[in-house]
């Protein structure tokens, strides 16, 4: 079973989601459930994703997804580094990304 209730895949604002993006994404979410598609645009990413229908009825919608999410999807620096994140509520959503982050610099220097 799926830890997962809703998960997503993060692409430069300017590209698309790939196969491969799409099946990585169905693979993370429960098998005999109701999907509901999402997708979050912000400044420089967008992400493109699906939840379960009883996710979006325990969080109030696919709002709680969207507040959750958008600041991921705008500032690629607030990615959790195992890609998870939890709703209000508890529900895990994921959010994966061919691309990582890293911070270059001291400790120091980032502060």
């Amino acid at each position: 079973m799926s830890d997962f209730h809703a998960a997503a895949w993060m692409v430069p604002l300017e590209s698309g989601l790939k196969k491969k993006h799409i099946v990585k994404v169905l693979a993370l979410l429960p098998e005999d459930c109701e999907l509901v598609p999402f997708e979050i645009h912000e400044s420089n990413s967008s992400a493109y994703g699906f939840a379960t229908t009883e996710v979006i009825d325990e969080e109030n919608g696919l709002e709680s997804i969207i507040d959750l999410l958008g600041p991921v999807v705008d500032d690629w620096t607030n990615e959790s580094s195992h890609c998870t994140y939890a709703l209000p509520g508890g529900k895990k959503v994921y959010i994966g990304c061919d691309f990582r982050t890293v911070m270059i610099g001291t400790a120091k220097e980032r502060k």
